[in-house]
């Protein structure tokens, strides 16, 4: 990300300052929302550390045999069907091979079990003794039953004004709903004015609330400075904006639901920039809903910088439903204009969104902990050569810099772009690691119609990531939830 200092960038473009007129309204008295998060029954956490294992590795686990398959362990055969115990990876005192079961019945060609029915198993070409699991779609089922616990139905948001369930790291946003908040309406599609969206980020940190009584574009001449103590609401209305996006510069407690950001630039800036280099972090920060677009070559990074940037440590951020078409740059976390010790405090949250025909950086993630998990990566590719200026690249998800992520039931496809680009490129990343970063990743789904050879985990020693402080549900990876998140994300509500 290019450097984007608050203090000089207010000295460079002109920043409409408040009137005091605005359409507000008192807020009642106002009890703050108490939701209900499930936690693993046995000692609250995840403890996804126990789960690694190497390519090839088997073991024990509590009378099963196990077998290591895409760095899960998977258990394979239960040895007390069988009257015995379970020793290096084997049921002690069975004769030849024996299959995961589901009703007990022996194979009459060589006396095991098989259950034909859900997988077909062959035996391990360096260890005859043990079946493994060809990989089909099923996999998925049997890795995540490790990792997680039973899937919550659909949630439902609620209409406009009031606000909704967060998962992750922002999960204690409260935004403008907040004891003593009044609700600001937006009456003019104007810049600036009375009724405008830009007045209504003149609450002096006051809680607010911010609703749309119109739909239609508000085209911005410079980007909105959003305070603390606010939620933008869209929610049941068609507002885009243009030109401009957001800067949270070191405010809190801020939501943007159900909002569309385009054709943002020319001036190589942020959608929403998230922190800034007084140096101030944000905190409590969540984007729900919103949807990024470039037409035609906007997207590319000589016109615009990320479609969202998180930096100087700004932390307890979740992005949910959130949709990105043609960005090249989608999003960057620590710009390394900070110290390591300020950037290690990002923590990101970033669920169920899709991005689409975009170049980088889902993220490029510095020094942080960030969990991701259900997001679409569809089709990224070069926007332009990788050895002429402005230098472009292309790839997947990166960790780096000693940070360390989380990936679960991830989703991507990619068919290849320019051949003069992908000569040189590293765009069949899907996942990959840098400078001392390190992820775990369990069950992504590469999308059968995929025509890219996708590598996933590309340098990374995958020993650590780190262990989320709340506990989520993570939905299998595949088919019915690629088709999910795209039609879900985006402001759809």
């Amino acid at each position: 990300m290019s450097v984007f200092l608050f203090l000089s960038f207010a000295a460079t473009i002109p920043l409409l300052a408040c009137s005091g007129a605005g359409s507000g309204e008192s807020g009642a008295d106002f009890d703050e929302p108490v939701f209900e998060r499930d936690f693993d029954t046995a000692d609250g956490d995840t403890d996804v550390e126990d789960l690694f294992c190497g390519a090839g590795d088997v073991g024990c686990d509590d009378g099963w045999t196990t077998s290591c398959i895409d760095g899960v362990w998977v258990r394979i055969i239960d040895c007390h069907a069988y009257g015995t115990g379970c020793e290096a990876g084997k049921c002690v005192g069975i004769e030849g091979d024996v299959d995961q079961t589901e009703n007990g019945e022996r194979d009459e060609a060589d006396g095991d079990v098989e259950d034909e029915a859900d997988y077909e198993f062959e035996p391990d070409a360096e260890n005859p003794d043990i079946d493994v699991l060809e990989y089909e779609e099923e996999y998925s089922d049997i890795a995540e039953a490790e990792h997680e616990t039973e899937e919550a139905e659909p949630y439902q948001y609620p209409p406009a004004g009031e606000i909704f369930l967060i998962e992750g790291f922002g999960a204690d946003t409260l935004g403008g709903w907040q004891e003593g908040h009044d609700v600001y309406h937006v009456t003019t599609l104007a810049d600036s004015g009375a009724g405008s969206l830009r007045e209504g980020m003149c609450s002096s940190n006051n809680p607010r609330i911010v609703l749309f009584d119109l739909d239609g574009e508000i085209n911005l001449s410079s980007p909105l400075l959003v305070p603390s103590n606010i939620s933008i609401d869209g929610r049941g209305r068609d507002i885009t904006i243009k030109g401009k996006g957001f800067v949270i510069p070191g405010s809190d407690q801020v939501i943007l639901i159900n909002l569309a950001l385009e054709d943002i630039g020319p001036d190589t800036e942020d959608g929403v920039q998230i922190g800034s280099a007084l140096p101030d972090s944000s905190e409590n920060i969540v984007l729900d809903h919103l949807r990024f677009t470039q037409h035609d070559d906007g997207g590319n990074c000589k016109n615009v910088d990320e479609a969202v940037s998180i930096v100087f440590g700004s932390r307890n951020i979740t992005i949910a439903w959130c949709r990105f078409d043609a960005w090249e740059k989608v999003l960057l976390a620590g710009n390394g204009d900070a110290d390591a010790a300020l950037d290690s405090q990002i923590s990101l949250t970033w669920h169920h969104s899709y991005a689409n025909n975009t170049g980088r950086r889902h993220p490029q993630a510095r020094y942080g902990r960030f969990h991701l998990y259900n997001n679409f990566w569809d089709n990224w590719h070069m926007y332009g050569s990788g050895i002429l200026e402005p230098y472009h690249e292309s790839f997947g998800s990166q960790i780096q810099d000693d940070g360390r992520m989380l990936l679960e039931g991830q989703m991507v496809r990619r068919h290849p772009g320019n051949p003069l680009y992908e000569a040189i490129s590293t765009a069949n990343q899907a996942s990959r690691c840098e400078s001392g970063g390190d992820l775990l990743e369990y069950g992504t789904w590469i999308d059968p119609s995929s025509t890219a050879q996708l590598q996933l985990g590309v340098g990374c020693m995958k020993l650590e990531a780190f262990e989320p402080p709340y506990v989520v549900h993570p939905q299998a990876a595949g088919q019915a939830l690629r088709d999910e998140v795209i039609a879900g994300s985006g402001n759809t509500l």
